[in-house]
């Protein structure tokens, strides 16, 4: 699914970098859908390298590096989104820089429901008889979801 209509989005995620003198200060905030429960929730910022890591003055959630400092993670609270906590956000300061190093960020999260909620009630057997034991699990993987 590809959607620039926020309201068919599961996560909205928006970034305001600014510079300040010797500071580039960075607000990003995120807002879930009440649609789904997200899981494994990871929010990743590309960053230029730098000799120290961002200061991190705000977080909802847990801030680590990557493998390397270009693009940290910042983890959703408990990597958990639900009713508990559809917003937050996460505020730091680095060196001055261009704003647009900061973009694109990459959002992985998984769900256990769908947009449509189609499920399988039962299956079929191609040759008779009684029908066969069947395991169901529904699941959403983002495999490319970024803000750009």
């Amino acid at each position: 699914m590809q959607s620039v209509d926020e309201s068919n989005v599961p996560l909205t995620i928006n970034c305001w970098p600014s510079v300040s003198g010797n500071e580039t200060y960075v607000s990003i905030e995120y807002e879930a859908s009440s649609m789904f429960d997200l899981r494994n929730v990871v929010i990743s910022v590309p960053l230029p390298a730098f000799r120290e890591a961002p200061n991190v003055k705000q977080i909802d959630g847990e801030w680590s590096p990557g493998m390397t400092q270009e693009i940290p993670s910042w983890n959703g609270p408990y990597f958990f989104i639900d009713n508990s906590n559809r917003s937050g956000s996460l505020e730091f300061i680095v060196p001055p820089v261009d704003s647009s190093v900061f973009f694109p960020i990459s959002v992985r999260f998984t769900a256990t429901k769908t947009f449509s909620d189609l499920k399988v009630v039962n299956v079929a057997p191609l040759r008779g008889g009684p029908p066969p034991k069947f395991f169901q699990r529904t699941t959403v993987i983002t495999e490319n979801y970024q803000v750009v």
